[in-house]
């Protein structure tokens, strides 16, 4: 089955080479922000048909999520691309889908965005710090302000998170960073973190809110909690001396 491309598709081929696996309403917002959740599916289906892309769901009630086919591997490495087509499901698969979603809240927000890596694209860029982050990422103010981002689903305990954050409090050699992003699956999440952390005496400053909070509102508006006091702010605000 053919399909012929258009320009939105090729982007859409190449964020998924990126990003691995989207979900049918994240490709939306990125890409067909003005269509039905219907045209949506009609023209994933088309592409995925095509073999441009591969789509899967769990269950028949599952949102579908899609990733880069073997059609579409010639046409993201034309654009310079590195494009990998994998025939498994990663087992993290919520995981990964959660990074992405962060990732799309800070690309699609009103801030100039230097870059962002997730972790599976660490490697691919010289990484050599001990600490793996969920994603790191930089943007662009007055000067470049850097952020690492830990996505907490609670399938870890605090005292391995805190051992992470320890090691982002000393320091990672030649990327000074503005904060520590800790993004929590639900809301309620985010006051466990609070008391959990309070007392980890950091120097650098920690920042939690959950997907919901971040989805809200454009992701710089959006109100982090300060784990060190307690107190609220945004991610590019001065912290206070505490």
């Amino acid at each position: 089955m053919n399909a012929r491309l258009t320009d939105r598709d090729l982007r859409m081929l190449v964020k998924c080479a990126i990003c691995r696996w989207l979900t049918t309403a994240q490709i939306q917002r990125l890409y067909f922000p003005k269509a039905t959740l219907n045209a949506v599916q009609k023209r994933l289906r088309k592409l995925s048909d095509a073999g441009y892309l591969r789509s899967y769901r769990e269950n028949p009630t599952a949102e579908a999520v899609h990733a880069l086919g073997p059609k579409g591997k010639p046409l993201v490495e034309e654009k310079g691309v590195e494009a990998t087509v994998s025939a498994d499901v990663p087992q993290q698969l919520s995981h990964l889908l959660g990074v992405n979603e962060i990732r799309i809240a800070v690309e699609t927000s009103a801030t100039q965005v230097a870059y962002f890596f997730a972790y599976w694209q660490l490697s691919n860029i010289g990484w050599s710090h001990a600490v793996i982050p969920d994603a790191v990422f930089a943007v662009r103010t007055r000067e470049r302000r850097t952020f690492v981002v830990e996505y907490d689903r609670s399938t870890e305990t605090h005292t391995k998170l805190l051992q992470k954050l320890r090691s982002y409090d000393r320091g990672l050699t030649g990327l000074p960073l503005e904060a520590v992003l800790i993004v929590t699956e639900r809301t309620r999440q985010v006051e466990l973190l609070s008391r959990g952390l309070r007392r980890a005496n950091l120097s650098l400053s920690v920042l939690a809110a959950s997907l919901t909070d971040i989805n809200q509102a454009n992701f710089f508006e959006s109100q982090f909690l300060e784990l060190s006091d307690g107190t609220k702010r945004k991610a590019l605000a001065d912290r206070k001396a505490v």
